[in-house]
């Protein structure tokens, strides 16, 4: 349906998380048309509760696997596509709360922008302090007379697309399993039209911290996950970003890979070797899907 809107949401055992976020979609002051959940496999009630929901505009996929947050919004995408005959595709994590009128803002926007590549939203944390900022274009002020902000790339925390877009750029790389997926989707469909900022499309982001990830600081049982961090970056400066991004990219993992083994309050050596192992990687990995 030309104009509808198909909100897709991933979760893994965040049930409660869940409820908000769809209640927030459900009673948008304009109305999506499909809410389509993305189950990356939860071990909680998250089946059951979605279940038991009446609302018809609810879609369920459950994955027979954890593929990770790319792997959900690929899958996700791919089923929004193909299930549902909506023009524009709303997408955000489980821990996202849309304010009543997030959406409106959004479709107001690409209204004023029709040839946007994507809208992303104003992040706010849970104290209303701003959150998942994108960067800003060199020419930022040139669309602010309508109300956004050109932009170079965004997250999945209520990102704005069009089927045709995705259609046109292709699905987000599964292989990242997590972090930057959203960057390097965000830059590709931002090379095919311009990305925008939209101030009054709030939402509230409720993650755990409103701290940048450091392999430094970060728990224990956490530090696996850094691989796909510095991987995923170092793609994503070789493919996007040009040789001088990616060679100060190379220092500063370099850096911070020295840096763990002095400060980091534990497993320094695996935290430095993990910087390592991803950022070599990174400068040979090639995304298949």
């Amino acid at each position: 349906m030309e104009g509808s809107v198909c909100a897709v949401v991933v979760t893994y055992n965040r049930v409660a998380l869940l409820q908000k976020c769809l209640h927030a979609i459900l009673t948008q002051s304009v109305a999506v048309a499909h809410v389509l959940v993305v189950d990356n496999h939860s071990t909680d009630e998250t089946p059951r509760v979605i279940s038991e929901m009446t609302d018809k505009r609810v879609i369920y996929r459950r994955l027979d696997a954890n593929y990770g947050g790319a792997g959900g919004f690929k899958r996700g995408i791919a089923a929004a596509i193909s299930d549902t005959p909506d023009h524009f595709f709303w997408i955000m994590d489980d821990d996202t709360v849309p304010t009543q009128t997030a959406l409106a803002a959004l479709l107001k926007a690409r209204e004023q922008v029709p040839n946007f590549g994507f809208l992303t939203a104003n992040v706010r944390w849970k104290d209303d302090s701003p959150m998942n900022v994108p960067p800003i274009a060199g020419d930022w002020a040139e669309a602010t007379r309508k109300d956004v902000i050109k932009v170079h790339e965004a997250s999945f925390v209520s990102l704005f697309v069009s089927r045709s877009r995705v259609n046109e750029v292709g699905l987000p790389f599964a292989d990242f399993y997590i972090w930057h997926d959203d960057t390097e989707f965000t830059l590709r469909l931002a090379e095919a039209g311009n990305g925008y900022y939209v101030p009054q499309a709030i939402v509230i982001h409720e993650s755990r911290s409103n701290q940048a990830p450091l392999i430094y600081r970060d728990a224990a049982d956490r530090i696996p996950r850094y691989y796909y961090l510095y991987r995923n970056e170092m793609y994503i400066c070789r493919k996007h970003k040009g040789r001088l991004t990616l060679v100060r990219t190379f220092v500063r993992d370099l850096y911070v890979s020295l840096k763990v083994l002095l400060v980091a309050p534990d497993h320094r050596l695996q935290r430095s070797v993990t910087v390592l192992r991803g950022t070599f990687s990174g400068l040979r990995f090639l995304p298949k899907g």
